[in-house]
């Protein structure tokens, strides 16, 4: 009990899933920490599922404007997140924000899977997809749903239910094997030093190089 209400709390004053008031609606960075990252993309992704979920559900036959269009309205929160997440995390990692990105590799993964892999939702997208050249769209919408299509295809929505599955673990674990690859790289990049020991070193550095290594 004590985790749930810790998990509530975290989410009700969390800046990431709060309105961002702030000028040109940049995200509030003074206000953001590591430990928002990931109850906040949790909520954002439990959200993205329930949208999707509802596009599927729908009684009605499949439109461009309620499966594809709604399909592509979906998830605005959770890519607003995300791109402050993947903002920070390339550009002013720190320890906190990459052990959030090892703990959310294989769940962030498994959602882009739940979502390309929906089998309700991918059934509505074929059926407009074979018949796109009846619907009287302009090009814009016609390569949006064959564009949707093929990411739903690569995403492995036509395989059979194990390879299916077994897609999903795959992608999952190359998620975490390319965070962990990553940080190591940054990590072995960020102790590296190169010692210049005298002139014979610095041959071919131009004056302005070499007097801002100096005061640095």
């Amino acid at each position: 009990m004590e985790q749930v209400i810790n998990q509530g709390a975290s989410i009700a004053g969390n800046p990431l899933l709060a309105p961002w008031h702030t000028p040109f609606g940049v995200p509030p960075f003074a206000a953001i920490r590591a430990e928002h990252f990931e109850p906040a993309l949790r909520a954002a992704m439990a959200e993205h599922d329930d949208e999707l979920q509802a596009i599927a559900n729908q009684t009605e036959p499949a439109s461009f404007a309620n499966t594809i269009a709604a399909f592509d309205r979906s998830g605005r929160r959770l890519s607003r997140i995300e791109a402050v997440y993947w903002n920070l995390t390339a550009s002013q990692t720190s320890s906190a924000l990459q052990s959030v990105q090892r703990t959310l590799a294989a769940p962030m993964a498994a959602h882009a899977n739940a979502t390309y892999q929906h089998q309700g939702l991918f059934a509505r997208v074929q059926a407009l997809y074979e018949q796109r050249d009846a619907l009287g769209l302009d090009a814009a919408s016609l390569r949006l749903i064959e564009r949707t299509h093929l990411d739903f295809v690569r995403a492995g929505a036509r395989l059979e239910p194990v390879a299916r599955a077994r897609c999903a673990v795959l992608t999952e674990r190359l998620a975490e094997l390319h965070t962990a690859f990553a940080q190591n790289v940054l990590a072995d990049e960020a102790e590296f030093a190169l010692a210049l020991m005298g002139d014979a070193d610095l041959a071919g550095l131009p004056d302005f190089l070499r007097a801002s290594a100096a005061q640095a």
